[in-house]
């Protein structure tokens, strides 16, 4: 039991390391991973590696193809369509429900976290990028004190890194938008409307799908 505690921390740590060169660019969306070699870089053998592209597939970042091996995920139409369409409907209907029970604590927490949205993409930080915005939509998720609605969001927060990997390098212009998306969110969010607050947490998601969805129709992805 002890031996089998190790191997599953060290695959954490594995899983970790993979994840960071991922969204850090290092592993480019399409690129095949190469177990052996990730092996010998790390100086470990190829079981907790495995275990760690295990891990890595149920994140979303990952994706495994028969016959073919297991690549750094690209989303496709029916997986962009999926995870947003059903965000929108979970988060419009929770930061709904949030709105009136967000206090100053949360307010000032929100804003600090876009103060950090805003560091790390100027430092081109990409993961980093992508926790904050974890951090960001699950502070007012939370706030909804809807239990099973906080608890179907969170398992989307698996999809995160795959979905900030998508748009950092099929839809930079938008990327670049970060700040002033989730300040506009912050703004709504300020205003108590909760008609407005709905639509325009909807809209975060289902603008994104729509541009994602012409950018590859355009491309004939």
């Amino acid at each position: 039991m002890k031996f089998y505690l190790e191997q599953r921390t060290l695959s954490d740590d594995v899983a970790k390391i993979i994840r960071k060169m991922i969204l850090n660019g290092t592993l480019k969306p399409g690129e095949r991973l190469n177990q052996a070699q990730l092996a010998d870089e790390l100086n470990i053998s190829r079981g907790p590696v495995r275990e760690a592209i295990k891990l890595l597939q149920n994140e979303g970042l990952v994706k495994h193809e028969t016959n073919k091996g297991t690549f750094v995920t690209t989303l496709s139409l029916q997986d962009a369509y999926e995870i947003y369409t059903l965000r929108a409907l979970l988060e419009s209907e929770a930061a709904q429900l949030a709105s009136p029970f967000l206090t100053k604590k949360d307010f000032k927490r929100l804003e600090e976290l876009l103060m950090e949205l805003q560091d790390s993409f100027e430092k081109g930080d990409l993961e980093r990028e992508a926790e904050i915005d974890t951090l960001f939509h699950k502070t007012i998720v939370e706030a909804s004190k809807h239990q099973r609605l906080i608890h179907m969001h969170q398992q989307l927060d698996t999809q995160v890194g795959a979905m900030f990997l998508t748009i950092a390098h099929e839809l930079p212009q938008r990327a670049t938008k970060v700040v002033e998306n989730h300040q506009l969110l912050l703004n709504v969010l300020k205003t108590k409307d909760q008609g407005e607050i709905k639509q325009l947490f909807s809209e975060h998601y289902t603008v994104a799908l729509y541009e994602l969805t012409n950018f590859k129709k355009e491309r004939g992805v």
